[in-house]
């Protein structure tokens, strides 16, 4: 099991790159969390604490509402916002409903991000210049006059926004501080120190002496203190110390001279020093902070120092830049990469057409163009003028390339630097990219940017190497930011480029994202009340793919010509690879996408236009001292890790979320892998503890409901992948920037949690400064290694030039470790300047005596002013506010000579400026101030409101001129005139209408001379108080048809209505009541009952979410349907003659159904017969739907199959479709077949025959078997013949024949016999002698291997074989049986003979002779036959005899012998035979003497047989 990462048990890690912070607190936080409780004493607290976050966007807040309003929207010159707009709220009223505040939200985000950033990074947190702390005043300031310069010009030369932001943070950060840990609010002081942290700040007026007491000890070291700040005593900031080896470097130890005070605070050590307790002012906890009760008037001004210091960059800046700064523009980014390389000619082409339709058709913000070839990247186009980006986009074309895989990822590079955030980037391509060392650093600048890179591709694949990617890669490009790859044929690719125009014009979120689907799917989809419209898009070949809506409505979005026709439906794209659809006021509710992928994979993505949307991001607690926070994760969050989920509900107000239910993790298929529940509050923003995270990449879902009780879901697009490795930035601001001709060294701190190994550090930058990077470099687990970049600025950089960095590092044995780090590295000015450019007024103007309403106008005045820059040089000079008639002397930027300006108005302009910024950012400026001009409303508001009146207030500044009447005009409809005699005014306006917002606007009038002039108008603005809505009036039928109805009413009290609940309810028979919500006055109800009668109620929701008890009612009559099929038809057979009938009302049109109609046929041939036609009249209808209707049927034949219809007839006779149900009636007893008849036989088949009665035969079941095997096989048929096939010669055959109810009832057999023909089977097998004795042979023998059925006799005979003829010796004839073995006997030992067998059928046929050779075995031999003398002479005698008569085969050899001798006759070749008569001649003997001779026979095993003796003598 993966270790789990929590963060106390990791803090120290953590710590050991990331460090603590010194401050307000910079995010909020859950005082009762339990590593926090023993800090914020959330028992203890009183009031809320604002943090640095809150500060900064209440800051902001308030300065946008003013910038707003100075300069109003073209439509709106009278534009007006209530003072507690929130964000959001501000951005909708001045740029619509419908317009997404997303990057907007962001930007501010992102500069408040940056301010707690300041109490995370390392470089950052212990340093008192940041801080605040220690008495180090005028290091404080300087680091914060010294950063300003760095963001005028990152705004003001490189429009290098996030830059700028990220040094705003910081600063911001820095002057907040100071009102929290200085003595400003103890010394009594209710306003700002304005010119802190700006260039030229004087300094501190009376700051502490190093020796001098400041503070007196607290009654405890911790705790509630007050009155210990020395009355009269210098500015001070406390001292702050803490355990921490890293802080060792920066922290300044208390003075030990008992007077300096200390930050104070539980986890300040110095608390305990004298004079112990503390005076920050972070929190509203005593525990914490022991100035608390100070907490909110310094939290105060900080917003006000926060307010005043935008204004100043405002200044600094002109409005549109202002406006960029916060990403204030309505629309979004068009941006294009294009790959230009000679291939490309049908994309540049398709590309160049859709540009121009999208930039005549749209007001798109800003305007992004990246071509690249190979190997050049770009120049880049970023423009906010169509016309140059037209031309641009026309000079594209084709050429060059050659190699194939491209400079892709530079060119990518290069549109995400320059793209705002939250935008999307469209990649046109038919080659993989050669530059892969930039594909991670340029993901993670996607993801970090929130930016959706969508990519077009229309080449082939291409292999690998270490540089080249692959087409894989480009998807995981798309797959992690958000975007879709969308494959494409060169022909179809102006069928693709219309999303780019959907994309400029588009404010979209995203509702779900689903991709790899290789099922089928269904996917749910919440829409809710905030959606004006959503759109899905399937990229990929599906072969089935229906939407229905909330109320069942089905689209097929297969049949491109219905999606085409429905009303409510755009069709954005429709190719073979890419379907794209809008749905515009779609009903509130559950909606569900089912698809299925007919080839490959299939991508959806579904977005939709709302008020609602959420941003969010990972974070840690880091409850270490000195100040605990969230700390935001940097780059990718790591695997396994408990995190705090960062959310933003942007929106939420206006939406009108009720609440936050879920956070779900998915998986790239849609697949869930996490579910944490959230049961707390909701605010702009708040944490959620998440579970441990995934080990695969997954996207976020946030879960929740409006207060209409609709669900909604949103998805954050950026595809989380956990890994085990993180890069962070460990350079400042200041390191990570030069001057032209200089170097720099910035490092970072790469941390390995994964296995030890070697991580490749890559490094890259858009404006190519860096020169060298640490290449590699080895971490053990858990470990962390410094990395250094080495940069150099080329003499010919700008200054304020801000190039983007990314430093990734990628482990060589895990591919989830791999992180990257971005940061900005600026181009310094080559000088130095803080100083203000000098304003001087020449001459004063004066309008004395016309200073007044009603007579300025009479007189003009004219002033003029010098201004001068000796430093860095002049930027531009212009008078404030806009409208003055003025002129300004030529100069050029950079000038340091004088520059003189005039201005001219009407004296009913008093005060004006005449304002200087240098090149760095310096502002100067002149003052011209009259007076105020009398007559003039002030402080015109609402003091107090309700739902149908408004009470107002205002006063007019002094002037002799008599105001005649005021004039007020409500929401420019009515007008009221009235006089007012004194400085303060009161009026309370009646007859409003409720909840609206009531703009007030109202004049002065002044009589001059008999004249009436009209003074300059105020506003006010307030919202009339919620009544609860009346009930709808003229209701009315707009159209009804057998499944629909459409309603319509008009509202009362309109102004109070959120939405309208529309419930269709049934009357008379039973059914859901059907309720729904809708924010328009008409409703379409769909799936109704026809023949129906339904109550429809229509309820107002007022603004709150709550139903009223007001309701109007419409009774409405559905027209007449065809009723549908009848349900579940059952037919029941109770005996053999009669059939039950149960049937349902249809599912449709049930209540359409007058009668039923009920045949019942039987088969006849091959059609079925009609033999009853009966109506069924249904029983009155008693509400119920459907009922249950019986029918009985009769009388029927037994064991016949019936088919039973029955029809619907409705009111007007016309019939529905059938239910049909085929049954069959109960059967008899099973009768045997007549007779079974064999015939037509031959060798190996028969035919068979029978006959028998019909009824109830299901079919015949026909077995047949022989005597020779005895199996029997059966087969089961419905003819009465069959024909055996395969069957075996010479053998009888036993056939029977039963008949077979359907129930499986067998009848009794009927039998018959025949045999088939005969063959003549083979000669017996294997035959072989099994037994040998000297006068037996027993021999085996198998059946024949051929028709050894047929084998009924085997026929033997058995021949010596030495006789030339084989002459038999026996022949025999047996009848097969189960013995096939036979004993030959009384034979001659020692004989050779020759065994012969064959096998005859029963009709004679016999196979050929098969034979085998046996001899039988030796035997003792009798006495040789006829020994005697044939022949004799003087030395020799010759001998002759026969063999012996018993066994005399057996003799191998003789033995002689006689008186003086012996000899051995054997055969003549050895193993032959002895002859049967010898002959053997003794010579060698003595003449005239008698000899005795002795012949014994002897068998081979040397067995003597008996001896005879011969007596006989030689001749003389």
């Amino acid at each position: 099991m993966p270790k789990i990462r929590v963060l106390l048990a990791l803090i120290g890690v953590f710590c050991a790159i990331v460090g603590t912070t010194t401050g307000f607190l910079a995010t909020p936080l859950n005082a009762s969390d339990p590593d926090l409780v023993h800090i914020l004493c959330p028992d203890e607290t009183t009031g809320l604490t604002r943090d640095h976050k809150w500060i900064t966007r209440e800051a902001i807040r308030r300065n946008l509402r003013q910038f707003f309003i100075n300069y109003p929207p073209p439509e709106k010159p009278e534009f007006i916002v209530p003072e507690s707009a929130s964000l959001t709220e501000l951005y909708h009223a001045y740029y619509g409903a419908q317009a997404s505040p997303a990057r907007f939200i962001r930007a501010v985000n992102t500069i408040a991000e940056s301010n707690v950033h300041a109490d995370s990074s390392k470089s950052l947190r212990y340093d008192p210049n940041i801080q605040a702390d220690a008495e180090i005043f005028d290091e404080y300031s300087y680091s914060m006059s010294d950063r300003y310069p760095q963001i005028l010009t990152s705004i003001l030369l490189d429009e290098a926004f996030p830059a700028a932001r990220s040094l705003l943070g910081v600063t911001l950060h820095s002057l907040q501080k100071f009102y929290a840990h200085s003595t400003w609010v103890e010394q009594g002081n209710v306003d700002i120190l304005a010119d802190l942290g700006l260039p030229g700040f004087p300094g501190f007026d009376d700051p502490a002496e190093p020796g001098e007491d400041v503070c007196t000890p607290c009654p405890d070291a911790h705790g509630d203190c007050r009155d210990n700040v020395i009355l009269g005593a210098g500015l001070t900031t406390g001292y702050y110390s803490y355990e921490d080896a890293l802080a060792v470097d920066y922290l300044v130890p208390k003075p030990a001279t008992g007077g300096k005070c200390s930050h104070g605070g539980v986890l300040d050590n110095t608390a305990d020093e004298s004079p112990i307790g503390g005076i920050n002012k972070d929190t509203a906890s005593p525990c914490f902070s022991p100035h608390y009760y100070l907490h909110d008037e310094a939290a105060e001004l900080a917003v006000k120092a926060t307010d005043h210091y935008l204004n100043v960059i405002l200044d600094a800046v002109d409005v549109d830049q202002y406006r960029k700064l916060f990403d204030l523009y309505h629309g979004s980014a068009l941006s294009i990469v294009m790959d230009t390389t000679g291939s490309m000619g049908n994309e540049i082409d398709a590309v160049k057409n859709q540009v121009h339709q999208i930039v005549e058709s749209s007001s798109a913000s800003v305007y992004i163009l990246v071509p690249y070839n190979d190997p050049a990247v770009g120049p880049v186009t970023k423009t906010d003028d169509p016309k140059e980006f037209l031309a641009a986009v026309d000079a594209l074309y084709p050429d060059g390339g050659g190699d194939f895989p491209e400079m892709f990822w530079g060119g990518l590079q290069l549109a995400l630097t320059n793209t705002p955030e939250y935008g999307a980037i469209f990649c046109f391509t038919d080659a993989t990219g050669k530059d892969g060392e930039l594909l991670d650093g340029n993901i993670a600048m996607a993801q970090e940017k929130n930016t959706k890179v969508t990519l077009v591709f229309s080449g082939n694949l291409v292999s690998s190497n270490d540089r080249v990617t692959t087409v894989d890669d480009y998807r995981t490009l798309c797959d992690l930011t958000g975007g879709l790859f969308i494959p494409s044929d060169k022909f179809d690719i102006g069928e693709i480029t219309p999303l780019l125009d959907d994309t400029v014009e588009s404010t979209e979120v995203d509702i779900n994202i689903m991709k790899e689907i290789s099922e089928y799917k269904s996917i749910d989809i919440p829409i809710d009340d905030s959606i004006f419209d959503f759109k899905i898009l399937i990229v990929g070949n599906p072969s089935s793919c229906v939407l229905r809506d909330h109320s069942g409505k089905e689209y097929n979005i297969m049949d491109e010509k219905a999606m085409r026709a429905e009303p409510n439906v755009e069709v954005i794209s429709y190719t073979t690879s890419i379907r794209a659809l809008r749905w515009n006021s779609p009903i509130s509710g559950s909606w569900n996408l089912e698809l299925t992928p007919a080839t490959g994979t299939l991508s959806v993505d579904i977005q939709g236009n709302s008020t609602l949307s959420w941003l969010g991001g990972f974070a840690l607690l880091d409850p270490s001292p000195p100040h605990p926070h969230y700390m935001a994760v940097e780059g990718r969050p790591l695997l396994n890790t408990i995190y705090y989920i960062d959310i933003n509900l942007v929106g939420y107000i206006e939406s009108k979320v009720k609440d936050v239910t879920q956070i779900e993790y998915v998986n790239i298929k849609g697949d869930h892998l996490r579910t944490i529940d959230y049961t707390g509050e909701i605010d702009d923003e708040f944490y959620v503890r998440s579970e441990p995270l995934p080990e695969e990449p997954f996207y976020i879902l946030l879960h929740g409901h409006v207060e209409s009780g609709h669900r909604f879901c949103r998805l954050m697009s950026v595809l989380i992948t956990p890994v085990q490795a993180s890069v962070e930035v460990a350079s400042t601001t200041r390191e990570l920037s030069a001057k032209p001709g200089e170097r720099a060294t910035g490092k970072f701190i790469v941390t390995n949690y994964g296995l030890e190994s070697d991580f490749k550090i890559t490094a890259s930058d858009d404006k190519r400064f860096i020169t060298s990077v640490t290449p590699s470099v080895h971490i053990p687990q858990n470990s962390s290694e410094y990395i250094t970049v080495e940069f150099s600025v080329p003499t010919s950089a700008i200054p304020g030039a801000v190039s983007t960095v990314t430093v990734t590092a990628a482990s060589l044995k895990q591919t989830q470790s791999v992180n990257s780090a971005i940061t900005q590295f600026v181009v310094l000015p080559l000088e130095e300047d803080h100083d203000k450019p000098t304003c001087v007024v020449n001459d004063s103007p004066a309008c004395d005596d016309f200073g007044y309403v009603g007579i300025c106008q009479t007189k003009n005045w004219t002033a003029s002013a010098t201004l001068q820059d000796t430093g860095s040089g002049m930027e531009k000079v212009y008078p404030k506010p806009e409208g003055y008639s003025h002129h300004v002397d030529d100069f050029t930027r950079g000038s340091t000579t004088p520059i003189k300006v005039s201005l001219e108005s009407s004296c009913c302009a008093l005060q004006a400026e005449i304002i200087g910024v240098d090149v760095v950012g310096n502002v100067g400026k002149c003052q011209i101030d009259m007076g105020v001009l009398g007559g003039e409303i002030f402080d015109f508001h609402v003091i107090d409101i309700g739902e149908t009146w408004a009470y107002l207030k205002w006063s007019i500044t002094p002037t002799p001129i008599e105001v005649h009447k005021y004039t007020l005009v409500d929401n420019d409809d009515y007008t009221w005139e009235f006089p007012c005699k004194s400085e303060t005014c009161y009026r309370n306006v009646t007859d409003l209408e409720p909840c609206l917002l009531q703009n007030f606007k109202l004049s002065p009038v002044f009589t001059v001379d008999g004249n009436d002039y009209r003074g300059r108008n105020e506003y006010a603005s307030d919202t009339t108080l919620s009544r609860e809505p009346g009930s709808p009036v003229g209701g009315r039928i707009v159209d009804v048809t057998e499944t629909t109805v459409t309603v319509s009413w008009t509202p009362t009290d309109a102004n109070c209505i959120s939405l309208f609940q529309v419930c269709l309810k049934a009357i008379g028979f039973s059914d859901p009541v059907r309720c729904n919500t809708t924010k328009e006055t008409t409703f379409d109800f769909e799936n109704i009952e026809a023949c129906a009668r339904y109550e429809v109620q229509i309820t107002p929701i007022d603004l709150e979410g709550d139903i009223s008890r007001e309701t109007l009612t419409i009774e409405v009559n559905t027209k007449e349907g065809v009723p549908g099929m009848p349900v579940d038809l059952q037919v029941e057979m109770e005996t053999y003659d009669s059939a039950s009938l149960t049937w349902w009302d249809p599912l449709d049109h049930a209540l359409c159904v007058e009668t039923y109609v009920v045949t019942t046929e039987i088969s006849h041939g091959s059609y079925l017969k009609e033999i009853s036609h009966r109506t069924y009249t249904s029983p009155v209808n008693v509400g119920i739907v459907p009922q249950k209707h019986y029918f009985e049927e009769k009388p029927l034949e037994g064991c016949t199959n019936y088919t039973f219809k029955v029809y619907p007839r409705g009111f007007s006779g016309t019939l529905g479709p059938y239910a049909r149900e085929d049954k069959e009636t109960l059967e008899t007893d099973p009768i045997p077949v007549e007779f079974v008849n064999l015939d037509k036989v031959t060798t190996t088949t028969m035919d068979a025959a029978w006959s028998s009665v019909d009824t109830c035969v299901d079919h015949y079941k026909i077995c047949h078997y022989n005597d020779y095997d005895a199996v029997e096989d059966c087969k089961d048929l419905i003819d009465t013949q069959t024909t055996f096939s395969d069957l075996l010669e010479c053998l009888v055959y036993h056939v029977s024949v039963s008949t077979v109810t359907p129930s499986g009832v067998i009848s009794e057999k009927i039998m018959s016999v025949a045999k088939t023909l005969d063959v003549a089977p083979s000669a017996p097998a294997n035959l072989k002698t099994v037994k040998i004795t000297a006068h037996s042979i027993t021999i085996q023998y198998d059946d024949p291997v051929e028709h050894p059925q047929c084998a009924a006799h085997i026929g033997l005979d058995i021949a010596k074989a030495d006789n030339g003829d084989h002459q038999s010796l026996t022949s025999r004839s047996l009848v097969v049986g189960h013995i096939k073995e036979h004993t030959f006997d009384k034979l001659d030992a020692c004989t050779k003979y020759i065994i012969k067998i064959m096998a005859s059928s029963p009709d004679g046929l016999h196979s050929e002779w098969d034979s085998i050779e046996a001899t039988t075995d030796v035997e003792v031999s009798g006495a040789p036959q006829n020994f005697r003398v044939d022949g004799k002479t003087t030395t020799s005698i010759n001998l002759k005899w026969f063999e012996p008569e018993i066994n005399g085969r057996c003799v191998h050899k003789y033995e002689l012998s006689w008186n003086d001798g012996s000899l051995t006759i054997e055969p003549p070749t050895p193993g032959g035979s002895l002859p049967h008569e010898m002959e053997q001649l003794v010579d060698g003997l003595s003449s005239c003497t008698e000899y005795t001779f002795e012949l014994t026979p002897s068998t081979a095993n040397h067995v003597d047989g008996p001896t005879v003796t011969l007596t006989d003598k030689t001749s003389c």
